[in-house]
């Protein structure tokens, strides 16, 4: 989220607004852009937790169908910067954790590779015995085993895990599919946005923080 004080209506807050913070010194105009930044910042880890983007709607799940909360770590690291005693940014200080939320907040299409996904999920043990789930996709796609008498029937799942390994089960089931493995490709990533604020609010919380800031000073 980014916030510039300009007289333009586009912007977040009115021109009034704008120019009444224009007329204050620059340190006033700094404490009341990182008050406003950090109540912001609250806002955004609130919808973090609820997992719902800033027009109430709920995050749009995982495509894989996995269960449990998304981008929760991106609240963690979110942080208020003032450029110019006029900017407001909220962002993160490293650069990498930066683009993952923008194409979270945005949505896009993200690139993986065969190498990256190790880097995840670990190297698998290609010799191992072939697990139930290999074996359950293998018998969904057909495979089958020769019999004594020469011909083929379909192999049960205990016959598939006892014979194969890991290795050989992913090339069996990619063969059967007809699918070559890929080194790179691209993942569709929806668009879950938690940051920013609706103008009304912006616009009341920085006179309430204008107002508290004058109501210190005054006492």
């Amino acid at each position: 989220m980014s916030l510039s004080i300009k007289p333009n209506q586009k912007q977040a807050i009115d021109a009034n607004l704008q120019l009444a913070l224009l007329k204050l010194p620059a340190g006033k105009r700094v404490r009341i852009l990182k008050t406003l930044g950090r109540y912001e910042r609250t806002l955004a880890r609130k919808r973090l937790q609820t997992q719902t983007a800033i027009d109430g709607s709920k995050f749009k799940n995982r495509a894989n169908s996995k269960k449990g909360r998304m981008l929760s770590r991106l609240g963690k690291t979110l942080e208020p910067f003032v450029k110019n005693a006029n900017r407001l940014e909220l962002k993160h200080k490293n650069a990498l954790t930066g683009r993952i939320a923008a194409l979270h907040q945005e949505g896009g299409r993200e690139q993986m590779t065969a190498t990256r996904m190790a880097k995840i999920h670990g190297i698998p043990d290609y010799k191992a015995p072939c697990s139930r789930a290999q074996a359950k996709a293998l018998s969904a796609a057909g495979y089958k085993i020769k019999t004594a008498k020469g011909g083929y029937r379909r192999a049960s799942l205990s016959e598939i895990m006892d014979t194969l390994t890991v290795g050989q089960a992913g090339v069996i089931l990619g063969e059967l599919r007809g699918k070559t493995s890929k080194q790179r490709w691209d993942i569709p990533v929806p668009a879950r946005a938690f940051l920013g604020d609706k103008t009304e609010n912006v616009q009341q919380q920085l006179v309430s923080i204008i107002e508290q800031i004058n109501k210190t000073q005054r006492g």
